[in-house]
């Protein structure tokens, strides 16, 4: 096994770290969509302004991708060389790299699709302030163009999922190209919707930044509003995978055989993941989440282990 130099094993954890950001990235055009369709029957004003937020934060997400996939190119021409003796081709349009170099572009597409989504929504007016909730609404055609950027900067950063694990390289042994195109494309819409829970949170924790003191008002309820959608995201992200994860531990563990050697390191993030859930489900659930400052930022700080906790015990326990 190849013994990697420590300043790679730091790049990784950064890396994971930047993961997190760039996740969330990923997602937020989409949950900006989401937001101005639902100005349609209500809170128009609230959902146009939020929507904006959202897409400012989108944008200065997305630019944590650029240094990850650098770093990604690099780790991986590290690697190759490596593990060949032969002269490796460090051309970005070289089998083994163009996973990196696609994505990479289709990256970029989406973070100028991002920019114009950024633009629009600011330079948008915001609807009349009613105090009917029957007259707060707009129609589909007054956010056409608002909703057709954010899933043109939802579809290019979807299909960064679907570039960075197609085997260019070569089909693996026995499978044709419709296997391979279904398997990737289900990993790719699975690792997507997981990344809803990065969104809201980090959509949660700057709102919360924002927003440090709620006083009474009109302001403060649709702020609370606005902090109960981002908690419902960030929740729903990560409840299915789980609960799938759970269901295989207690199934192993009901066996009375132990748990195999594959399951068991997965189980201390797990506990980290599912108490990050558990933290955003809490949230939703309180009439005013921005009251529970420490719920935001421990949901946050878990994510954030347990994207670290591969590699601080690697750190702790090497070998």
């Amino acid at each position: 096994m190849q013994d990697l130099p420590l300043w790679l094993d730091l790049w990784r954890w950064c890396h994971a770290l930047l993961g997190v950001g760039t996740c969330a990235a990923s997602t937020l055009p989409l949950i900006t969509a989401l937001t101005l369709l639902i100005g349609r029957r209500g809170q128009a004003r609230l959902c146009a302004s939020g929507a904006a937020r959202l897409a400012r934060l989108g944008y200065a997400l997305a630019w944590l991708g650029l240094p990850a996939m650098g770093g990604s190119y690099l780790t991986l021409l590290y690697t190759l060389r490596g593990v060949n003796t032969a002269p490796m081709p460090v051309s970005p349009l070289a089998p083994a790299m163009l996973p990196i170099t696609l994505t990479a572009l289709v990256w970029l597409a989406g973070l100028f699709c991002a920019w114009l989504l950024k633009r629009a929504c600011a330079r948008a007016p915001l609807p009349p302030l009613r105090r009917n909730a029957e007259e707060d609404r707009y129609t589909t055609a007054a956010v056409r163009d608002r909703l057709q950027l954010s899933l043109l900067a939802a579809g290019c950063f979807f299909a960064s999922y679907v570039t960075q694990n197609w085997p260019f390289a070569g089909l693996p042994a026995g499978l044709t190209a419709q296997a391979v195109f279904f398997a990737v494309f289900s990993n790719a819409l699975h690792n997507y919707f997981m990344a809803f829970a990065p969104a809201g949170a980090l959509a949660l924790f700057f709102l919360a930044v924002a927003r440090p003191s709620m006083p009474d008002g009109p302001n403060a309820q649709d702020a609370q509003r606005a902090a109960r959608w981002c908690a419902l995201w960030a929740m729903i992200g990560y409840i299915p995978f789980c609960l799938d994860r759970w269901g295989l531990v207690i199934g192993f563990a009901l066996r009375g055989n132990g748990l195999p050697g594959w399951l068991g390191p997965q189980i201390p993030p797990l506990a980290l993941l599912t108490a990050a859930v558990a933290c955003w489900s809490t949230l939703f659930a309180l009439p005013r989440p921005l009251r529970c400052n420490t719920l935001i930022f421990l949901g946050l700080f878990l994510l954030l282990a347990r994207a670290s906790y591969p590699f601080i015990r690697n750190f702790v326990f090497p070998g």
